[in-house]
């Protein structure tokens, strides 16, 4: 039996170039050297895993050549299931062109979407939730529960991935579909038979819907060309050498492929990192045959499978190229480190060899990042990887399967002017013309203040005007128009919203901002709204559920209406976004419908798995790599991210449709193959001479452990890797310090402005006062420097503020009831009132659900309270408004005013207070000490006259009424008993403390601190960011 061509290139070698090396010697296919001529060269055909790796080896072959001009061998990826590249890759010359005669593979999207329809169609025939199995194994269903599988269009096109991938899955892994319905056996539950109900779509019906269509699954076309390629290859009429390198086939169709080429006079194939140094035992361990054998997630155990396949054993592979000693020697630590758990007592042998002492040089170059978390990770790989660029032309690459991580060292980089080369694209979804489109749909659904607002800060957004126009006209339509109490769908038509937000403007309490708004400014506010309105109106004309044909005409409609100026270009991910639109045009089907929300939800997923790679200028020196694209690519530094258990290995996920012992029923691969794939990449990137692996120890704030990888090396280098740590260090005092001032810096101090006498405010009411004890800033900035919160937007459904409507209902049912006992029908009166003010809170579920119930109980106390303080009531004062005149020491008066909710008058001539909480009423020491001095300067005011009451009149009694808690309410009468003091004693003692604090900021040399009494500040204030509170209260010992 002839030799078969297999060879292994080791880790620590760089595997192209000495591929090309062995190649052009003649090591690899006799006969064929760089001494062959140019057209000799032309007729060579080499396979390589993805198309970076094919433009790697063709500038590897031009600079081994070193020709001025030359015909390069054909260098095409092999992994690619793209039907036009599938069939460029074997129409290589010498080969017939098998493509032509198979059917087109079904598109992605269109595939998805008829698996969806299949989905949806069954999710509708249950006819209510799967409630239990009968004995004949049919379902029994629940019309009053509805079924929660694929109900959703959005939902079934999930599942249909789902789907497409066990489709592609068994395709790959060579499984008929008649191998599912045996595995209705007695050891797996009867709930299997609605899976295998569900699984009937593939089964079943879509054979025949490709079949109709005469188009086969991309993975299924694949495979039939590559079978065709076989023959060919069997026939031995190609002109050339065929050569795969770098793959470990794991497809089980690319495994026959390469079989063949190992048996044909002029193929060859080159395996990449087969470790020919494990020992047999280990190597034996590397099993196939046991479902979820521990073997799968070994780096081998791809190359372990596919092997027998070529026909060849461990022995008769041939090593192109040995690395230097070091890398030799750190290939031993990994094979050894990462050999099979159940064989790692064989470590006291290896750390008794000799070898070992070879354990630190090996491991010299590389380092460990261990970060507190995923951006400081991210900076420290963004340092290092600048870091690089110090030594003229080296070259260095960034490899990690978290998205996440490498956008946000793409982002740190941009600090330094570095823009970075990310193999993985980006998602539609996240390009400037996909983030328009989403923003239209939302805006068109929601029409709240969010999503306007996101549409008109995006870039694109135009409407007909030029975007300085917008930039002028956005933020006052937003405080004119979305910042009111009133939602804006709430008007009946625009110019009545338009014409009731001026209205509001001009109130008293409204913002100064709405205030200042002029004519002009009011008619650029309805002129926006008229265009916005103009631009969304295709969508939003759209009633009920309709398929993805009129939504598409009318996104499109609106986003050319959104994006309409002079100056408008139509840019590459615009163009992707028209495809995509096509796309799903095409793949349309009538039976899936959608709403507002459906279809906003819905393309958002589809964009979302859209990837677009753009041609940018990047910095040549530099790469982000996934662990595909990452295969055989050369770096003088690798950098590993995301070296954490779940993110690299990644979590080993069980089957969505089979379990375990399913799959192994069926011969399916157990899911940590995945484990093993990427062990692989890992093994080959730490062959590079510098490695920087990287962690974190905490990923959304969650702790991380780890990755296996990591924890074996440590397990086995002891301190020789504990040296990796500590150089890791360096880039972690690197990130640490980069956002360091250069300089020390005394530390800011607390702001203590002092503001000229005539700026100072002399009105303020009894509940600004508790402010100016606990925070004077906020009293500054708000009167002084007459800096205002905006008010927050309105939005229909969403809870409004429960106190102020609740205070409302309060303020009329005293009205109604001024004096006396209550009557039989107040109890309704007060239900009335309480529905009508909250009727539209109502509307919203969550709302109804929790909020509603509490305030009923709230109701309930409140009536039980009424009926008790009625006894003796002669007369109630509801909402009622007063002030003083407060004479000061510098001849200026100041004015105290308050709004008592509730003034009791009873037979005896008592006066009571209260006042209403639906927050967390102030404990009584607050009060006592003057730091909640509400009440206590209510009553002192009712003694000065201050509500048209007569002088000398005396309160006896202060309540705080807690309303909207767990238990309906609460009552919390004024009393100190701790000092003994009385409510008057209190009230008259706060008035002459508030007379001495006033006088003191009457003095131009009294400031307004921020936070002065940390145990007393406010939790929230609107100005702490201008204060700069985290800035210089950080670190306190006081606690400010």
């Amino acid at each position: 039996m002839p030799r078969k061509n297999v060879f292994t290139i080791a880790p620590g070698a760089p595997f192209l170039e000495c591929f090309s090396a062995a190649l052009l010697d003649g090591r690899i296919v006799p006969g064929f050297s760089r001494a062959c001529g140019a057209l000799d060269m032309a007729d060579a055909t080499i396979y390589v895993p993805t198309q970076r790796a094919a433009r790697a080896l063709g500038e590897e072959f031009a600079r081994a050549l070193g020709r001025p001009a030359t015909l390069l061998p054909r260098i095409l990826p092999l992994g690619g299931l793209e039907a036009t590249e599938t069939d460029l890759l074997f129409a290589a010359p010498g080969f017939d062109a098998p493509g032509t005669a198979l059917p087109q593979a079904a598109g992605d999207i269109w595939r998805r979407m008829q698996l969806g329809r299949l989905v949806h169609i069954w999710a509708k025939a249950l006819h209510g939730a799967i409630v239990s199995i009968g004995a004949d194994g049919k379902h029994i269903t629940d019309s009053r529960e509805p079924c929660l599988v694929g109900t959703s269009t959005t939902d079934a096109w999930h599942l249909a991935g789902e789907l497409a991938g066990l489709i592609d899955e068994l395709i790959i892994e060579d499984v008929a579909w008649e191998k599912l319905d045996p595995l209705v056996l007695p050891e797996f539950d009867r709930y299997w038979r609605v899976t295998l109900d569900f699984l009937n779509i593939a089964i079943a019906q879509w054979p025949s819907i490709l079949a109709k269509h005469n188009l086969v699954d991309a993975a299924r076309r694949h495979v039939l060309l590559i079978t065709a390629q076989i023959a060919e290859i069997a026939t031995g009429r190609s002109k050339g050498p065929v050569i795969a390198i770098g793959s470990t086939g794991t497809n089980r169709a690319t495994a026959k492929l390469l079989a063949a080429l190992a048996g044909a006079p002029q193929g060859a194939v080159v395996l990449p990192g087969l470790d020919l140094d494990l020992d047999e035992r280990a190597w034996a361990r590397v099993n196939t045959e046991d479902a979820g054998d521990p073997g799968f997630s070994h780096p081998q155990a791809a190359l372990r499978r596919l092997l027998p396949v070529l026909g060849v054993s461990r022995a008769e592979v041939t090593e192109l190229a040995a690395p230097p000693a070091h890398l030799v020697s750190r290939a031993r630590v990994l094979s050894e480190a990462l050999r099979p758990a159940d064989t790692t007592e064989e470590w006291q042998a290896f750390r008794d060899d000799p070898a070992f002492a070879e354990i630190g040089p090996a491991l010299a170059d590389v380092s460990l990042i261990e970060a507190a978390d995923e951006r400081e990770e991210a900076l420290a790989l963004a340092i290092a990887l600048r870091e690089v660029l110090e030594t003229p032309g080296a070259t260095a690459a960034l490899v990690t399967p978290d998205r996440d991580l490498a956008r946000r060292v793409g982002a740190e980089l941009t600090r330094f002017g570095i823009e970075i080369d990310d193999s993985a694209g980006e998602p539609l979804s996240a390009t400037a013309a996909g983030t328009l489109a989403l923003r239209a749909a939302e805006a068109a659904k929601a029409e709240d203040a969010a999503s306007l607002v996101a549409l008109l800060a995006h870039p694109a957004a135009r409407f007909g005007l030029s975007r300085a126009e917008i930039l002028e006209r956005a933020p006052l339509f937003e405080i004119g128009l979305l910042r009111q109490e009133t939602p804006l769908s709430s008007y009946a038509t625009r110019a009545a919203a338009v014409a009731g937000a001026r209205e509001a403007a001009k109130d008293r309490f409204a913002h100064p901002a709405q205030k200042a708004l002029g004519d002009a400014d009011w008619a650029g506010i309805a002129d926006l709204l008229d265009r916005l309105d103009a631009a969304l109106a295709p969508l939003k004309a759209i009633a009920g559920s309709r398929d993805l044909q009129p939504w598409i005409a009318a996104h499109r409609a609106a986003l050319a209406e959104i994006t309409r100026s002079e100056d408008a270009a139509l840019s590459e991910d615009a163009v992707a976004l028209d495809d995509l639109f096509d796309a799903l045009l095409q793949a349309n089907q009538p039976d899936l419908l959608f709403d507002a929300e459906g279809y906003a939800i819905f393309l958002a997923e589809v964009m979302g798995e859209k990837v677009l790679r753009r041609a940018r200028r990047t910095h040549p020196r530099l790469k982000i790599f996934g662990l595909l694209e990452a295969r055989l690519m050369p770096a003088d530094v690798m950098l590993l991210g995301g070296l954490d258990e779940g993110v690299w290995p990644p979590q080993a996920q069980s089957d969505a449709f089979l379990n375990r012992p399913m799959r192994h029923a069926l011969g399916l691969t157990p899911p940590e193959r995945r484990i093993g794939q990427t062990a692989h990449d890992f093994v080959m990137a730490l062959g590079h001479k510098r490695v920087i692996l990287s962690r974190a120890r905490k990923r959304d704030g969650t702790p991380m452990v780890e990755s296996r990888f990591v924890q074996r090396l440590t397990a086995l280098a002891g301190n020789a890797f504990k040296n990796c740590r500590e150089r890791g260090e360096y880039y972690l005092h690197l990130a640490r310090a980069i956002d360091r001032p250069g300089e020390a810096r005394p530390p800011i101090g607390r702001p203590e402005p002092k503001p000229p006498l005539a700026l100072r405010p002399q009105r303020l009411s009894v509940t600004r006062i508790e402010t100016l004890r606990r925070d004077p800033y906020s009293i500054y900035a708000e009167y002084c420097l007459n800096l205002r919160e905006l008010p927050q937007p309105a939005e229909i459904g969403e809870r409004r503020n429960i106190g102020s409507l609740l205070h409302a209902v309060l303020e009329k049912f005293g009205e109604r009831f001024p004096s006396g006992a209550l009557p039989a029908d107040a109890a309704a009166v007060f239900s009335a009132l309480l529905e009508d003010s909250f009727a539209s809170e109502r509307a919203d579920p969550d709302f109804s659900a929790f909020a509603w119930p509490r305030l009923k109980e709230a109701a309930r106390f409140y009536l039980d309270f009424e009926h008790r303080r009625r006894a003796d009531l002669v007369r109630l004062d509801v909402e009622r408004n007063g002030k003083i005149a407060i004479p000061l020491d510098d001849g200026t008066t100041f004015t105290l005013s308050a709004t008592a909710d509730r003034i009791e008058h009873h037979s005896d001539g008592r006066v009571s207070l209260v006042d209403y909480k639906t927050g967390k009423p102030p404990g009584i020491e607050e009060v006592r000490v003057g730091f909640a001095p509400q009440l206590t300067l209510e009553a002192a005011m009712v003694a000065r006259g201050g509500f048209d009451l007569p002088l000398g009149t005396n309160v006896a009694e202060a309540i705080y009424v807690k309303l909207f808690d767990k238990n309906g309410g609460d009552e919390r009468p004024l009393l100190f008993k701790k000092s003994g003091e009385t409510l008057s004693e209190v009230s008259e003692k706060h008035f002459v403390e508030l007379v001495t604090l006033l006088n003191q900021f009457r003095d131009a040399n009294t400031c307004y601190p921020s936070r002065p009494y940390p145990k007393f500040a406010v939790r929230y204030s609107a100005y702490d960011h201008l204060a700069r509170v985290k800035e210089w209260a950080a670190g306190r010992e006081d606690g400010a």
